[in-house]
């Protein structure tokens, strides 16, 4: 009788162990041995404050984002296994700030292209950020996550009877991605939600009410949108028990590393899809979501993430000798560059003392941000569709484009280089072996010379009293000599006897950084690039007194080769 109660004593603790997901093997001897759990993998791809940008500016170095890259890896990862899911935190369709009234056609087309072309990925959901409200609640799409709206908002017809957000708001969900039930909701702000004339409760108590609803519904990972600024999604992380939060307002370049909040995760992909955050997350058995998951990204941090930290380090360095050596340089601003850089250093330290094993037991993460570079291939399909998509932008800019405004009687006008030659011959000949004589050139080799974003910086005088804009830059494409030295058709009116000089000899830096700015020209600097632009014929005097030293083109050739190296390491 009490071997017969051993016995049904040993397999209930059997029944009982494989019921709470332990994984049990029975031996020749009928004892039960520990095994292996079973492990599953999924991966999660997330973004936020795209934007509406479809792809970078090509003028920099290192030109980072691209959604037809971003497409390619999503399909990539994905394969046949269905293993894969995307998820964005918000602020996907229009840009920050003011929208002018004839850039909005142009703004909707890329907002609808993008909007459509996500859902064709494999969506989780998307949060509502405000810009998406930018237009309108008409405009938006696709449907969005906002577990914090009124009832009447994000179920049923409100009291008044109009459809309100019920038009683009749908309910949290459960996604199973490789036999893991993944939970996703997305949380808006209050003020946000007041754009749209709608109310929302508090985000944090919704995120904790949300979560345990996923959790109830089976759900053994949550994830929450957050498009709210950091410390706003770390307090949701702190209260709302989710596993993990991805922030979608005010990102930047993003967080490198998931940061421990609470019994979860802060994650943030940098803006405009230069870094897609990746998360691949690796369930043992039957997930206890009162545990938290291991975070094993530091044991697998990738050869493209160790490159970028590299660069990150050398650039730093470069710019602190520089700042130590001016003595105009602010020596609060020095000392916190110098504080980051040793940060940076430690960070590349510890990196490259991991072994890249994942924990012994218990499920686990791996985050990484992986730049969108050139050397990631492009989505076919989609990048077809979007060179369509640029003429349709251009022609619909081209349409609400307007002329620039005249100049008055005795306010000087931009005349273009032509009316420069006759007394400058030698000076535009020097002109045309440099790289501002190619500057229209580039724009219509990619089909861009109908985008303002990109005219203003490759034309001459533009949104100038007496200059060009959008459609109307004959005679003025090219960063010509007035983009330099000012407006000249007095100075051609008086045939240069004009008492002051009309124009000026010799453009100051600001003049420069209207377009030589770290978003379009990230390896500028001042006298190199001066040492471009004079020569012969064209401030040869000023050329030799800078003297030898670095110049524009070998500075951005260094850079370029930096990058290129960089590009030979693949994301994983």
């Amino acid at each position: 009788m009490s071997e017969l109660l051993i016995s049904v004593s040993a397999r209930f603790f059997i029944f009982f162990l494989v019921a709470i997901g332990g994984s049990m093997t029975i031996g020749r001897d009928g004892l039960a041995s520990p095994s292996r759990s079973p492990e599953r993998h999924a991966t999660v791809f997330y973004t936020a404050e795209a934007h509406g940008t479809l792809e970078p500016c090509g003028c920099t170095s290192d030109p980072l984002g691209d959604f037809a890259r971003v497409s390619a890896l999503v399909r990539q990862s994905a394969g046949s296994q269905h293993s894969t899911l995307v998820v964005d935190a918000g602020n996907l369709l229009y840009p920050a700030g003011d929208l002018a009234p004839a850039r909005r056609a142009g703004a909707r087309l890329r907002a609808r292209f993008l909007a459509e072309q996500l859902g064709r990925l494999p969506l989780g959901g998307v949060g509502l950020g405000e810009t998406d409200l930018r237009l309108g609640s008409d405009a938006v799409a696709p449907k969005r996550l906002c577990a914090n709206l009124a009832p009447s908002a994000a179920g049923g017809s409100p009291p008044d009877g109009s459809p309100a957000a019920a038009r683009f708001v749908e309910p949290s969900r459960i996604v199973e991605v490789a036999k893991i039930k993944i939970g996703i909701a997305g949380l808006v702000a209050r003020e946000t939600a007041a754009q749209a004339g709608l109310s929302a409760t508090d985000p944090v108590s919704a995120a904790r009410a949300e979560t345990m609803r996923l959790h109830a519904r089976g759900a053994e990972v949550v994830i929450l949108l957050a498009p709210l600024d950091r410390p706003a999604a770390r307090n949701i992380a702190r209260s709302a028990g989710a596993d993990f939060v991805v922030v979608g307002q005010n990102v930047g370049s993003g967080m490198n590393e998931a940061e421990p909040v609470g019994a979860g995760f802060l994650l943030a992909p940098a803006q405009e899809l230069e870094r897609v955050g990746k998360l691949e997350i690796v369930l043992r058995g039957r997930r206890d979501p009162t545990l938290p998951l291991i975070d094993a990204s530091r044991t697998h941090s990738s050869p493209d993430g160790q490159a970028e930290l590299d660069q990150r380090i050398a650039r730093l360095a470069q710019d602190l000798a520089r700042w130590q050596s001016d003595r105009a340089s602010d020596a609060s601003f020095v000392a916190a560059k110098q504080a980051e850089l040793q940060e940076l250093r430690d960070e590349q330290s510890a990196s490259r003392s991991q072994h890249g094993q994942p924990p012994a037991r218990g499920s686990y993460f791996v985050n990484s941000l992986l730049p969108i570079r050139r050397n990631l291939p492009r989505d076919p399909t989609l990048s077809s569709a979007m060179r369509r998509l640029d003429r349709a932008i251009g022609a619909a800019n081209l349409a609400a484009a307007a002329p620039p405004a005249p100049a008055e009687p005795g306010r000087a006008a931009y005349v273009g280089e032509a009316s420069c030659v006759a007394c400058h011959a030698p000076a535009a000949r020097f002109w045309r072996k440099t790289v501002h004589a190619q500057a229209w050139r580039t724009l219509v080799e990619v089909g861009k010379e109908a985008h303002d974003d990109c005219v203003s910086c490759h034309v001459t005088g533009y949104g100038e009293v007496g200059g060009s804009s959008l459609g109307h830059t004959h005679g003025l494409e090219d960063v010509q000599c007035e983009v330099c030295h000012g407006p000249g058709s007095l100075h051609v009116e008086k045939k240069g006897r004009e008492t002051p000089f009309a124009v000026q000899l010799l453009a100051p830096e600001s003049v420069c950084l209207r377009c030589h700015n770290d978003r379009h020209s990230d390896t500028f600097q001042y006298q190199a690039y001066l040492r471009d632009v004079l020569g012969p014929g064209h401030g040869e005097d000023a050329r030799d007194k800078l003297g030898q030293g670095p110049t524009g083109r070998q500075l951005r050739h260094a850079a370029q080769t930096r990058a290129k190296a960089l590009t030979q390491v693949h994301p994983r």
